[in-house]
């Protein structure tokens, strides 16, 4: 039956996210003891505490109107019931991921996120672009893992567990050096800077864009993209105590969110400008963070799923109808595909922090904590917020409220199987910030800044997010789709593409040590055995008590 791989899918994820919801406050947890050697005991474990349940809760009610799109979408692609299959392991292993209590179990979940985005990714593998993209995505997320597992195995030597909850306890009672803390959580923050595609380890979400639309969105909303942002939240007990990472977080994550929102600014690419506006947001989260925020990171990460997910999927279903997503090509679509442009819009409004919209909220939250540690980062925060009004505002308008540039068959109409999934998230992006703001500091247990925002920061944040929507979409009134603060933005991939190839090389000459430091080892190890052998043979040769 050509629909029984999707439909188990979708059964399957339907199933996920009814149970993850009266896990709530149960605090259950499964443990295993994997092996026992002496003493030694090495015990994995699976839990719902707070901010487990909240994320599996997430990932799972994401994942589902997403797989129903994708159902429509992939009808007539090839190799419909393998991407049916990596889908349901991909948003398993997420939920394994975010449940795990222990190290080891969620290193495993993390690699077992990064091979189904590498499969997902290069669904079209019989195209060049998204055989790299999906190359390019495995090998630069690799680099960041490193950090994962040195981490967890430092941890084992010097703790004889994975388990997160003692682990913890020992770092409240101070069982640590400073420097210990601080390195191991240098370490895995390069992991979360890997799979958040932080700088310099940028490049590989923008090239992601060569999947099929609902990967993108998945990847970008509440599985791989956000697992970086996650595993901080979930090793916070750890960054609270080593000031010298958590200053690290904070600096990259700043520089991420700015640069990657001004080269959003220049994108034509609906896809690929969506692409380095999740960069720029996951770069607010880490600021955040590093900014002592966890709450504000975590309300962030889930509302910008929302509208993140409902965006990417309006473009899916813009794509559908026009053949392409190129803002040079499209325009006064608003009449011809109402239903997909409101979708899009409320979430781009949400995003772009309008008023009273989930991303209001949020960014309010984000703000409160930034002007509780200073007034400085309280002011980057607002340039943040007009830059995203910006590019999202130049989007929306060059999309469907331009002159018509899209050439759209005159009996081409909206697919409601498609718009629908993306109406349901956006409906969700428009109002769960305002449902969710009270509650989740009980829910997740972390405190919100300590700073009350007077009537000048909410309003200047009001202004902040109206100004960018307003220059965004007078620029592409008065000139076309063309950057909104013109090319130069532009010019800064060349400079991310540089720190890549940074990267590369120094990984490439770190291989070759490596490669020279084995093959000296091995060729050691070898000559060791000959060499005796030849002694062996020497005094064969010779009778005992002779002379030379």
């Amino acid at each position: 039956m050509p629909g029984r791989g999707s439909g188990l899918a979708v059964g399957g994820i339907f199933i996920s996210a009814l149970a993850v919801l009266p896990l709530s406050g149960a605090d259950a947890e499964v443990a295993l003891t994997w092996f026992t050697v002496g003493p030694f005991e090495l015990t994995v474990s699976l839990a719902a505490d707070r901010l487990g349940w909240w994320m599996a809760t997430l990932v799972a009610w994401i994942a589902l109107p997403v797989a129903v799109y994708s159902v429509p979408y992939m009808a007539d692609e090839a190799g419909r019931q393998r991407f049916f299959a990596w889908l349901s392991f991909f948003v398993g292993m997420m939920l394994a991921l975010v449940l795990s209590q222990s190290l080891l179990l969620l290193f495993i979940a993390w690699e077992g996120v990064g091979l189904a985005s590498f499969v997902l990714i290069g669904q079209h593998h019989g195209q060049a672009k998204a055989r790299q993209a999906a190359f390019k995505a495995l090998l630069m997320t690799r680099l960041g893992d490193m950090g994962l597992l040195l981490g967890w195995l430092w941890m084992l030597m010097i703790t004889g567990t994975t388990q997160l909850p003692p682990f913890f306890q020992q770092v409240e009672d101070g069982a640590f050096t400073a420097g210990t803390l601080n390195l191991l959580a240098l370490l895995f923050f390069l992991a979360a800077i890997g799979k958040s595609a932080q700088l310099p380890l940028t490049a590989w979400l923008p090239e992601a864009m060569a999947a099929p639309t609902p990967v993108s969105a998945l990847i970008h909303s509440a599985t791989m993209a956000a697992a970086g942002v996650f595993l901080v939240l979930r090793l916070f007990p750890l960054f609270e105590h080593a000031p010298l990472a958590l200053a690290v977080v904070l600096w990259v994550g700043a520089f991420t969110a700015l640069i990657a929102a001004l080269v959003a600014t220049a994108q034509y690419d609906l896809k690929r400008l969506l692409a380095w506006s999740t960069v720029s947001q996951l770069g607010e989260m880490m600021l955040a963070l590093g900014l002592g925020g966890p709450l504000g990171a975590a309300f962030h990460l889930t509302v910008h799923a929302t509208f993140k997910s409902a965006l990417f999927l309006s473009v899916g279903a813009l794509e559908r109808a026009t053949g392409t997503r190129d803002l040079r090509q499209l325009g006064g679509l608003g009449k011809r595909l109402p239903w997909t442009a409101g979708a899009f819009i409320a979430s781009a409004l949400a995003l772009a922090g309008f008023p009273l919209l989930s991303g209001y909220w949020s960014e309010e939250e984000l703000l409160r904590q930034a002007v509780s540690v200073h007034t400085a980062w309280g002011v980057f925060m607002l340039v943040l917020i007009l830059l995203a009004g910006i590019y999202i505002g130049r989007a929306a308008m060059a999309t469907f409220g331009l002159a018509p540039q899209a050439v759209m068959p005159a009996n081409r109409r909206e697919s409601a199987p498609l718009v629908g999934p993306a109406l349901g998230l956006a409906l969700a992006a428009a109002g769960l910030g305002a449902i969710i703001k009270t509650p989740i500091e009980s829910m997740l247990s972390f405190e919100a800044g300590s700073a009350t925002l007077t009537g000048a920061w909410t309003l200047s944040a009001i202004l902040a997010s109206l100004v960018g929507l307003g220059v965004g979409a007078w620029r592409v009134y008065h000139w076309g789709p063309a950057p909104a603060l013109g090319g130069w933005p532009s010019r800064l991939v060349v400079i991310i593409h540089g720190l890549v190839s940074g990267v590369a090389r120094a990984a490439k000459a770190g291989a070759l040590v490596l490669v020279w430091l084995e093959r000296g080892f091995d060729g050691a190890a070898r000559s060791f055995p000959t060499g005796i052998d030849r002694v062996s043979r020497q005094s064969d040769r010779r009778p005992i008590g002779t002379g030379p």
